[in-house]
């Protein structure tokens, strides 16, 4: 039996399942405006009522995948970040854990990174309350307190390089210009970001 990706429940009935993997490859693919109802239901193998049985509009069906991925972007980030341990070791299963949901489902994280701006101010309080953003804060504050982040570099600088070298990588191996998995350059990345937060 098939795994379902995660942003599906398999208590979804198989259309909706259909419909949100092809709207998510559209999306990405296409971005959401150009991305048409009659493309996402064709693609899914159905027609544009079918859709109408559980979202209202393209824009409801775009919010409520765009929950979910981002619900898990920052489950894996909150895992990682709340369990203990030496900076260098919590740094490198950040790392794993990002580039391990980008392999398992690349057009879920870009989804995320390229529709943040759009989504964010519609998203429930429930999913604002915990960002990746300030996870991902807290922790190198947390390196800038144990003196393994510079107390010269502005935290909230090591944050936009974090999160952008991030994106524009997953795009690069999206995109094939990077070979292989994304998990296969965890040590690369891992160099590069230490780099930037060195003391």
């Amino acid at each position: 039996m098939q795994r379902l990706p995660f942003f599906i429940d398999p208590e979804d009935p198989p259309s909706k399942q259909a419909l949100l993997e092809s709207a998510l490859d559209l999306f990405v693919r296409d971005g959401v405006r150009e991305a048409s109802l009659r493309a996402i239901a064709t693609r899914a193998g159905f027609s544009n009522p079918v859709l109408f049985k559980f979202f209202e509009n393209k824009d409801a069906l775009a919010l409520h995948l765009f929950e979910r991925c981002y619900e898990r972007l920052v489950s894996d980030v909150a895992r990682v970040l709340t369990a203990p341990g030496r900076f260098d070791v919590r740094l490198r299963a950040l790392l794993t854990a990002l580039l391990r949901l980008f392999d398992e489902s690349p057009e879920a994280v870009l989804f995320v990174t390229e529709e943040l701006r759009r989504f964010w101010p519609r998203m429930t309080q429930r999913l604002k309350a915990r960002t990746a953003l300030t996870l991902v804060r807290g922790f190198f504050e947390d390196g800038v307190k144990a003196g393994v982040v510079g107390k010269d570099v502005s935290v909230p600088m090591l944050v936009t390089a974090f999160w952008g070298t991030l994106a524009q990588f997953c795009r690069q191996v999206y995109f094939r210009e990077v070979r292989g998995t994304a998990r296969a350059h965890v040590g690369e990345l891992e160099a590069l970001i230490s780099k930037m937060a060195a003391a």
